[in-house]
């Protein structure tokens, strides 16, 4: 597809496509998504794309975007000067074409420093994945962001994760035993998916006894 192409058309011609459904149209309309988010990255950086990276977060990151999925991002830099302009560059047209953006742009040291105060950011970077950008900037910081969910942060936030999850069941009751679910909150569902997530990534060994693809 045409690099110029906008998401949106993008994702029609996704829709449009018979017997693309479920997981896989996921991923397909995850990899038009980094094709296009690349091609503005590009331009946003125009000739000089040192010290940068946009790296996908959450559900985009684990490419599992539906079709009306937020984009979630965060674009990495090493002190450009010109970060503002760059991030201006992407963000603009991605709100132009109507979709919804979560995006931060912050150092490496910023992106762990937030982490360890936002449960919600420290579970995104579970995920993360680079979708642009300088290998040797991302790649550390995904390594880093992972090995601390062994340590400080799963410490942190594994008793959270198991008091939301007690309130989520009593609130949305269970997957298994309702008619109509929420298949997001109720137990058993997607949030509670990224809890075995989390807890598989405190301590791999556990992460033997489910089988998370399933």
């Amino acid at each position: 597809m045409a690099a110029d192409t906008s998401l949106r058309d993008r994702r029609s011609r996704l829709l449009e496509e018979p017997g693309l459904k479920g997981e896989e149209f996921c991923r397909r309309y995850a990899a038009e998504a980094d094709a296009w988010l690349a091609g503005l990255a590009d331009r946003a950086a125009g000739d000089n794309k040192r010290h940068l990276a946009l790296v996908a977060v959450g559900g985009y990151g684990r490419s599992s975007l539906c079709p009306y999925s937020d984009l979630d991002v965060v674009l990495v830099h090493n002190g450009r000067r010109d970060i503002g302009t760059v991030a201006d560059g992407i963000w603009y047209p991605v709100w132009d074409e109507g979709v919804h953006l979560d995006h931060s742009v912050r150092r490496p040291s910023e992106v762990l420093d937030a982490a360890g105060e936002d449960l919600r950011v420290a579970l995104g970077l579970l995920d993360a994945r680079m979708v642009w950008g300088e290998p040797k900037l991302a790649e550390p910081l995904i390594e880093k962001a992972r090995a601390a969910w062994q340590t400080r942060l799963g410490t942190k936030y594994l008793p959270m994760l198991e008091i939301q999850m007690a309130e989520r069941r009593a609130i949305a009751g269970d997957v298994a035993f309702l008619l109509e679910p929420d298949l997001k909150e109720s137990h058993g569902g997607l949030r509670d998916l990224n809890v075995l997530r989390a807890i598989s990534a405190f301590a791999p060994l556990l992460a033997e006894y489910v089988d998370l693809a399933s």
